[in-house]
């Protein structure tokens, strides 16, 4: 029994059940060109187009330097809130250049994040 217990202990110590919504092919500090690719990481949920009443379900969204919002509204829409309503996992962006805050955000049918929200870490990206 004790065996069993200390297994458990580790395999949930990995997070293997938690819910996260995370960059794959890009990471805090990193010196891109425009145009570029981001590739969007969704774990514990599945993805689903706006409107879809799906349960464990959203869609993503790319906040770009966007210092905060209201996650009881649905998020905007606007060059610096890119919504991916079609159930798109990636993108190709083009920023001109300097330093840039991105951040996901997951949204329901309705672009409201989830409650608790969803969010990846924000990153901070160089574009030359």
């Amino acid at each position: 029994m004790k065996f069993l217990i200390t297994v458990l202990t580790i395999f949930l110590s990995f997070d293997v059940f938690s819910e996260k919504v995370y960059f794959i092919n890009i990471q805090d500090g990193d010196i891109l060109k425009s145009p570029f690719l981001i590739q969007f990481g969704l774990s514990g949920k599945g993805v689903a187009p706006a409107g879809v009443d799906r349960e464990n379900t959203g869609h993503h969204h790319l906040l770009i330097n966007v210092d905060k919002i209201d996650y009881n509204m649905p998020i905007p829409s606007s060059a610096q809130h890119l919504h991916f309503g079609m159930g798109q996992t990636e993108t190709k962006l083009n920023l001109p250049s300097g330093r840039h805050v991105l951040q996901l955000v997951l949204g329901d049918k309705y672009h409201v994040p989830h409650q608790p929200p969803l969010t990846s870490q924000r990153i901070l990206v160089t574009v030359e």
